[in-house]
Parts: structure tokens; C-alpha cells; sequence
């Protein structure tokens, strides 16, 4: 091995000087130019940083108070239908003034207010009634029963004159009049207007004006009572407003989230406004719409109102016409019309600055059937501290740049002095070893790569003199390393196959659908659940996706809406449930679209689920607890009263034979032991409904079945003038059945025909086999069902004859859903009703 030693040449002073030079050139001015580009750089990735973190927060703060505006409004909703099934309750009630009472008691809610004084104000949470004033009103317009604040009034009222009304306006009556048996009137909130001088008084704001006049008003629900076709009157239930102030006067959108009253000039606040626009739950109750003691409704806020309104403080607050105090109001309530909810900016009378989130109330009784909403739920927070946290965020992202920049400035300073000062000293020891290296270098050309260098020095350059003495070790074992090297890459190629493989495991075997769209919308793959679920072939290369989903308009209108022009910057990912009918069936299918970036390549990546066995399930599921708790409930009151009627009717037969001689007071007494045969009847009904025996699976012909109902009925059609058509596949199989439960469904569905043919008509009764399930039609030529009774004709208890338990259905439904069955039906009000009976060839009891 050659070995070749520096013996210090002389050099001149200009090459030390020149090493020198290049050694601080090459070492601060890029440095300096780093410091300053990362400088320059940290900079905008901090203006960048603060920008999408403002945007990133007020956009999450945004979401959460529309959210929280949207649950507020499904409060209300479901607290609205709650009062219907009230009111439905008062009216199948005796009409007697204690029956009312009881129910005027028995509905209480908690309100949490304050009372005292200005000064020493306290907070209290008290229960009160739900209604205010409950009533009864004879076809005449006549008050006969009239219960306010818990308490019967004897001053009844004649309210077909609405100048006898207690709002001096009001038309409940006559709405309700003409409506059909179970419909339902709404009024608007009715009540005295509170000025602001009588709310404040004296007091600056509402917020310190606990002794201020408060705000009493109602809202009334209204039902006609029918009987036997004949109007018998009105129930009048009357909804105290204060119970709907209890969902938007305690909302803080602030941390505290719930305050006892808010502060409207913090702008921190939500209310309440109806359908037309009008303000019914504020702060301010000189906002709310109200009526003038002539019964006068008290005109909007606007630009045109009077000097003298304005100075009275009578200044009711009308979004549709509040775009003069900002142009968003009247956005909001429209949007709102339209059943949209979303996020403006407004700026409120007092002047405040905040963001309002908005939602629809959905509702759609009479009274509010013009945009099929009770109203809308707003909630207000003021800017500064909706932005707050953003620009906490954003300062301290500031400082701690700042901070690092000012210690990067420092470290690099010390650094050029320590480079200054090093390099004068380092120079030598550079300059002086370079020959030895740079003969060195030569033999190495010349092929010689066992050529040693020896440095005597320990500093900087004996570590180069070392790493060049380490190269030509290393170029020696070249040829190992490489070879290393290609095993290494061979491995590294196999765990990418496998880690494909994994991929492509995944994508074809998880069960939601997957495809993938490019920016020019073609399909660009497609995995097999995707194939099974939308029962297609897997396509070609570049599929339009409008030709790959052509069987699917469903699908398609959704897709097309979501790639339109208007959502192709979305960021966010799509959603949506769809229902789709296909071969006799409801399939419900859950899609999502999502923004897809691979490779500088822009696209989407959609999926799709099919969730209908999940949906029937839980529909079943929640069907099933209705019926097992109103089981309970049915069995319960049917154990309790059927003692007492069995005692009752033996007091009676015996009263009866003892009256002999006295024909009026026996026929009055067989009334009574028909009424009570008739009541024990719908006991014996509620116990069967209740406690249903299991069925007993026998395989059988079920035209046997067919045939045996229809032979009990047949007089009865010959009496009413009916004719009966019978169609029978001959190929029907035997199937599995209970064939006794079975006959027991077709006599209700007869039953029920007949009923709505009294004047004569056509029963038609079918059946066949139609993929793998026997189906049975039951149809007539009677009055028919309208469209919205439909989905009430197999709740329990349920009739619309005026007569009868209203459980037949109820028990027939059990029955087929016990076969692993289904009951559709169709109807057209006028024309008729078909009822369509779906039973599974196979049927295993078991599962």
C-alpha cells in the first residue's frame, strides 16, 4: 500500500488569502439567504396558517349553531304534535267540567324565570299549566264548559261573534266548524301587546326590567266533534305562550349555554318567529306581535312607521318587513319558508353586530298550510365573540413565529462570528494538506484505489484526509454493497405486491359500493359490491357514469346534482338517503360523494350502500314496541273493568226480571245488557290483541282457506246487493299456515269491504304466485281510504266507521307479520279499495 505525507511547501500569502475568502463567501452568504427566505417564507405559511384556522374554526363555530338552531326547531315541532295528541285526547273525554279539569291539572310543565325586584332580582323554576284556558263550544258558537287557569269560569261566551272573543278578533270557532272529524285548526299567537314602556319601566335595558309588565298570550288548537255525521261542537285547547318562550329565552350561544334571561344588547340571544314573519318569543317583548284593546293587530316596525309609534315604543317586529334595519332578515324568513336552514349576518335595532343561525319549525296543520311550517328558530351571536376564538388562535400563532424567528436571528448572528473567527484559523490547516490529497487523487485515477493519505492533524481536515482514506475502503466493497442494494430493492418490491394486494383485498370485499369518477365524469373503477348492489356487470375502460347508472334515475338525479357546476369547488363530503322502488319492493340506499385528488389527477370517489334490511328492521322494531307496550296497557284496563261489568250485568238481568209489567224500564234495561255485551266484546278484542296465542304452522291449500271465508259471507253480499268474484290460480301450492288465523284476517278484510259498499258494489278476490310469494288481493268498489289514513288503518284502535274497536287491522297485520308477510294497500277515495296480502312460499317459523 502506497502512503503519501504533506512536508509543508512554502505557499504564498494570496492563496491563504483567497481560501480564506471563499471560505466565508461560501459559508455566510448562503446562510444569510436561507435566514432570509425562511424568514420570508415562515411569514406566509403564517398568514396562510392564521387565515385557514380562522376559516377552519368560524366555519365549525358556524355548523354548530345551525345545528343548534335546527334541534331547537325539532323541540318545537315534536312539542306542537304533542299538543294535537292532547288535544285529540280531550275529545274523545266525557264533556263534563271535571273531566276537563283533571286534564287542565294533569298537564304542567317546569318555566324558569325571574321575579322580585329590579334591584334584587331571583331566579325561579315552577311548574304551571300547559293550557291556559281549556273549553267546549255547542254547534251554536255557545261556551258550555270553559276552564281558565285551572279554575271553571261562569263566564261563558257566545264566540261566534269574535267581538266576544277574549282577544275581541279571534275566528277559532268558525275555522274549526269546517273542518272534517279528526282535522285540526292552529291559530296564530293571540295576545294584549307589551309596549317597551311597559316592559322596561323606567329601566334602560330588558335585562335589568325584572318588574316589567309581562307578556301573556296563547295559541289555540281547535277540532270539530262529530258524531254519527252529525257536528256536535268544538274542543278548544289554548297553548300558554309562555311555554314556547321556554325554548329560545334561555339559549347563550356564549360558554355559559343556558342563562335564566339573555342579554339582547350583547346580540347573544334566539328567538322565535310564525310562518307570516312576526317575532312571537324575544327578549324584548315590544317585538313580539300583539293585538290593541280594540282587537286590532298592532302594525310591523318599518321604515315608514310613525314618529309617534316609535316615541310609544309600539314597534312589533316583522322580518319580512325588517330589510330597512338590515337586508338579511327578510332572506332568513324566507329561506325559512322554503323549509332551508343556514347562517347570515345581521345587525340588530340596538345595533349589534352578530351571526344568525336559522331553521324551519316543520309543521302542517290548518292555519299553517300555506308553507307547511310553524315558523322559524333563530340564534344570534354576537361577531367579536364568534370570531374570538379565531383570533386567539391567530395571535398566538403570530407569536410563536415571531418568537422563533427572533431566536433563529440570534442563532445565526452568533454563528457568523463564530464562522469569521474560525475561519481565519481553519484556513491553514485546509490549505496545506490539499497537495497530499490531491496526489492522492491522481493515483486513484490512475486505478491505484488502495492509495492511503496521511494527515497528522485532528481537526476538520485530518476528518476529510480520514473520509478519503474511508472512500477508497468503500470502493473496494463496492461490488458488495451493490449487490446488498438489489436484494434490498427485491424486497422492498415484494412488500409493495403485498401491500396492493391488501389494498385490492379490501376494496372488492368490504360491503359498501365503491366508484371512482374522474373530472371529466367517467367512471374510472368499480368494485364488486358496487356490481352487486346496482346489479350491473363491471364496466370498461372511461364509462360515462350517466351510461353505467342508466337503471338507476334514482341515483342519477342525486349524482347529477352533486357534480353540477354549483358544487364542484365542495371540499366537504355529500350524503344523501335515497329511496328507490324496485320490484314491489322499498329499497333505501345511503350515497356519499367525496372529493378525490391522487397524483394531480381531481375526481370523486362515490359509494354506495344499501341499508334496506337495516330500515325495515328498525321500522319493525319500533312497531313492535308500540304494540307490546300498548299490549300492556290493553290488557291491564280489560283485567281491570271486566269484573265490574260482569257484576253489573247480573245486577241488571235481575233488575229486569223484577220490573215485570213494566215494558219501558226492561226495554231501557236491555239496552243497557247490549252495551255492556257490546263493551265486554271489545274487552274480549283487547285480550286477544294483548295476549295473542302463537300460531299454529299446519301445511295446507289455501284455496281450502279461501274458500271456507267466502262461504260465510255469501248471504250477506246477496243482502246488500254485492257481487262476488272469485279468481283462483289453478297452480296455487300448499304452504305453511295457521289457516284459522288465516281465515280470521280475510273475514276483516271482507268485513271491512262490506261495510264501505252499503249500497251494493263488486268484491273481487284473487290469487297467484308471483316470485316466490302467494299473493292474495282483496278488493272493492266502496267508498275508499283517504291518502292520509292510510298509514294510521293498522295502529291499534284506529277507525274511521264511527263503530267498531278499531283493532281488526291491528290483529291482522300481527297475524300476517307472524306468517313473514306483508300488507299493502291501495285506495282512490270514491273508487275503491284493494288489499293486498303477500305471503312467503317457504316460511321458517324459527327464524
Amino acid at each position: 500500500m502506497t502512503h503519501f505525507r504533506y512536508t509543508s511547501p512554502m505557499f504564498r500569502i494570496n492563496l491563504h488569502k483567497k481560501v480564506l475568502g471563499a471560505f466565508l463567501l461560501l459559508s455566510l452568504v448562503p446562510l444569510i439567504l436561507l435566514l432570509a427566505n425562511s424568514h420570508h417564507s415562515l411569514r406566509i405559511v403564517e398568514d396562510l396558517l392564521r387565515q385557514r384556522t380562522a376559516e377552519a374554526m368560524d366555519s365549525q363555530a358556524t355548523k354548530a349553531l345551525e345545528l343548534r338552531a335546527e334541534m331547537v326547531a325539532n323541540e318545537v315541532s315534536s312539542f306542537l304534535h304533542g299538543v294535537e295528541d292532547d288535544l285529540r285526547d280531550l275529545s274523545l273525554m266525557p264533556i263534563l267540567e271535571k273531566s276537563y279539569l283533571d286534564f287542565s291539572w294533569s298537564h304542567q310543565r317546569t318555566i324558569w324565570y325571574r321575579r322580585g325586584t329590579n334591584n334584587a332580582p331571583i331566579e325561579v323554576r315552577e311548574k304551571i299549566l300547559v293550557y291556559s284556558e281549556l273549553s267546549f263550544i255547542d254547534p251554536a258558537g255557545q261556551e258550555r264548559i270553559r276552564i281558565i287557569d285551572g279554575r271553571p269560569s261562569s263566564n261563558l261566551r257566545d264566540v261566534s261573534d269574535p267581538l266576544k272573543t277574549t282577544y275581541k278578533n279571534e275566528v277559532y270557532f268558525q275555522e274549526a266548524a269546517k273542518l272534517r272529524k279528526g282535522e285540526i285548526w292552529v291559530s296564530h299567537l293571540t295576545g294584549w301587546y307589551v309596549s317597551r314602556d311597559q316592559q322596561l319601566q323606567g329601566t334602560e335595558t330588558p335585562l335589568e326590567a325584572v318588574q316589567g309588565t309581562p307578556y301573556r298570550g296563547v295559541v289555540r288548537f281547535a277540532t270539530p266533534l262529530w258524531e254519527e255525521g252529525e257536528f256536535k261542537g268544538v274542543v278548544v285547547l289554548s297553548l300558554d305562550h309562555r311555554h314556547l318562550m321556554e325554548f329560545t329565552q334561555h339559549i347563550s350561544p356564549t360558554e355559559e349555554r343556558y342563562v335564566v334571561f339573555p342579554s339582547y344588547a350583547s346580540g347573544n340571544y334566539a328567538f322565535m318567529f310564525d310562518d307570516e314573519g312576526w317575532i312571537i318569543t324575544h327578549p324584548k317583548y315590544w317585538d313580539i306581535r300583539g293585538f290593541d284593546q280594540n282587537g286590532s293587530l298592532v302594525p310591523p316596525y318599518t321604515e315608514s312607521s310613525t314618529e309617534e309609534a316609535i316615541y310609544a315604543g309600539r314597534l312589533p317586529f316583522n322580518l319580512l318587513a325588517a330589510g330597512f334595519i338590515h337586508q338579511n332578515y327578510p332572506k332568513a324568513a324566507e329561506a325559512v319558508r322554503r323549509s332551508e336552514s343556514g347562517v347570515v349576518d345581521t345587525t340588530n335595532i340596538g345595533g349589534s353586530q352578530k351571526i344568525m343561525a336559522y331553521a324551519p319549525i316543520i309543521y302542517r296543520q290548518a292555519g299553517y298550510g300555506d308553507y307547511q311550517i310553524f315558523g322559524g328558530i333563530t340564534i344570534g351571536a354576537e361577531v367579536d365573540y364568534f370570531h374570538q376564538p379565531a383570533l386567539v388562535t391567530a395571535r398566538v400563532i403570530r407569536e410563536e413565529i415571531t418568537s422563533y424567528l427572533h431566536e433563529s436571528w440570534l442563532v445565526i448572528s452568533l454563528t457568523v462570528l463564530f464562522v469569521i473567527g474560525s475561519a481565519y484559523t481553519l484556513s491553514n490547516s485546509i490549505v496545506k494538506p490539499l497537495l497530499s490529497l490531491t496526489e492522492g487523487t491522481k493515483q486513484m485515477i490512475q486505478g491505484n484505489f488502495s492509495t492511503q493519505v496521511a494527515v497528522s492533524s485532528n481537526d476538520e481536515v485530518g476528518v476529510l484526509a480520514d473520509s478519503f482514506n474511508t472512500m477508497v475502503e468503500e470502493l473496494n466493497s463496492r461490488r458488495r454493497r451493490l449487490l446488498q442494494t438489489l436484494r434490498a430493492l427485491r424486497k422492498s418490491r415484494t412488500e409493495i405486491l403485498r401491500e396492493r394486494n391488501f389494498k385490492d383485498t379490501v376494496f372488492e370485499n368490504i360491503e359498501t359500493g365503491i366508484l371512482t369518477i374522474d373530472y371529466h365524469r367517467m367512471v374510472t373503477s368499480v368494485n364488486g359490491p358496487a356490481c352487486r348492489i346496482l346489479g350491473m356487470t363491471r364496466p370498461g375502460k372511461d364509462c360515462d357514469w350517466q351510461a353505467l347508472l342508466s337503471d338507476w334515475p334514482e341515483l342519477c338525479s342525486v349524482l347529477e346534482v352533486w357534480l353540477s357546476s354549483d358544487v364542484k369547488e365542495e371540499k366537504d363530503p355529500q350524503r344523501r338517503y335515497v329511496k328507490i322502488a324496485r320490484n314491489d319492493r322499498q329499497l333505501t340506499y345511503r350515497m356519499a360523494l367525496f372529493p378525490l385528488s391522487f397524483r394531480k389527477q381531481a375526481g370523486w370517489l362515490l359509494t354506495v350502500e344499501d341499508l334496506t334490511e337495516r330500515v325495515n328492521m328498525r321500522q319493525q322494531m319500533a312497531r313492535m314496541d308500540r304494540l307490546a307496550s300498548l299490549g300492556r296497557m290493553s290488557a291491564g284496563i280489560a283485567h281491570e273493568v271486566r269484573n265490574p261489568l260482569t257484576g253489573v250485568s247480573l245486577l241488571l238481568d235481575e233488575l229486569h226480571d223484577r220490573l215485570l209489567g213494566h215494558e219501558t224500564d226492561q226495554q231501557l234495561i236491555r239496552r243497557a245488557l247490549d252495551e255492556i255485551e257490546r263493551l265486554e266484546s271489545l274487552i274480549n278484542e283487547m285480550l286477544c290483541f294483548a295476549s295473542m296465542p302463537a300460531p299454529q304452522f299446519v301445511r295446507g291449500q289455501i284455496v281450502t282457506v279461501l274458500q271456507e271465508s267466502l262461504f260465510l259471507i255469501r248471504k250477506q253480499c246477496h243482502r246488500q246487493e254485492i257481487v262476488l268474484k272469485e279468481q283462483f290460480a289453478s297452480d296455487l301450492p300448499e304452504i305453511s299456515m295457521d289457516a284459522d288465523r288465516l281465515k280470521q284476517v280475510l273475514l276483516n278484510l271482507y268485513n271491512n269491504a262490506l261495510d264501505a259498499m252499503p249500497e251494493g258494489g263488486e268484491l273481487s278476490i284473487s290469487a297467484s304466485v308471483e316470485n316466490k310469494l302467494l299473493k292474495i288481493a282483496v278488493s272493492d268498489t266502496g267508498v275508499g281510504i283517504a291518502a292520509e289514513q292510510i298509514p294510521l288503518i293498522f295502529e291499534p284502535f284506529y277507525t274511521n266507521k264511527g263503530q267498531g274497536t278499531g283493532l281488526g287491522l291491528a290483529i291482522s297485520y300481527n297475524i300476517i307479520s307472524d306468517h313473514g308477510g306483508d300488507i299493502d294497500v291501495e285506495s282512490e277515495p270514491g273508487e275503491g279499495t284493494t288489499v293486498l296480502l303477500s305471503l312467503p312460499l317457504e316460511f321458517d317459523r324459527h327464524s
